[in-house]
């Protein structure tokens, strides 16, 4: 039962991002005063909101070191006019990279959902302090989330990158 309020919550906190909330939920001035927290609810709610946005900080810096090992692999692997002694890689050496590189988004997205998990409990947690007025308003707040890297989304102009560039198919 308690599980299936937690997904409600975070339907409702999704559908009401998807339509514009007006308060974001890591503004912690503006969330306690649209909550309208009592002080013993700002010290223990404010504690939680801080490992939040720690979480969602750590969780951003290493988005930005795997997207950036990400295109240097692409560029390395891109530039095939690079010989092995011009620092170019090897056939070998490609797949391993490659080996690498997967290994890597596997481990990141098994992190990104524990890391989910982990937010998840927080809000719960912070949810249940609530009365049920401040539950409203709650759900009316934006949640925090964790963006899937852009390298690792579909291409969406991927079929582009297949037309010929003479218009018969010859070059």
């Amino acid at each position: 039962m308690r599980i299936r309020k937690c997904y409600v919550i975070l339907f409702l906190c999704s559908f009401l991002y998807a339509c514009g909330g007006t308060v974001k939920l890591m503004d912690v001035n503006k969330s306690s005063s649209a909550l309208e927290l009592s002080r013993e609810q700002q010290e223990k709610i404010h504690p939680k909101l801080q490992l939040i946005r720690d979480i969602i900080d750590d969780y951003e810096f290493e988005k930005r070191e795997f997207d950036s090992e990400v295109r240097e692999y692409r560029m390395l692997r891109s530039d095939r006019n690079l010989y092995r002694n011009d620092g170019g890689l090897s056939l070998a050496q490609r797949q391993r990279s490659l080996l690498q590189i997967r290994g890597k988004a596997r481990r990141f997205l098994v992190q990104r959902n524990r890391l989910l998990k982990e937010i998840e409990g927080i809000l719960t947690e912070i949810y249940a302090e609530l009365t049920t007025a401040q539950q409203v308003a709650f759900n009316e707040l934006k949640m925090p989330e964790l963006k899937i890297p852009r390298s690792l989304k579909p291409d969406p102009h991927a079929d582009l990158q297949n037309i010929p560039k003479h218009l018969i198919g010859v070059p």
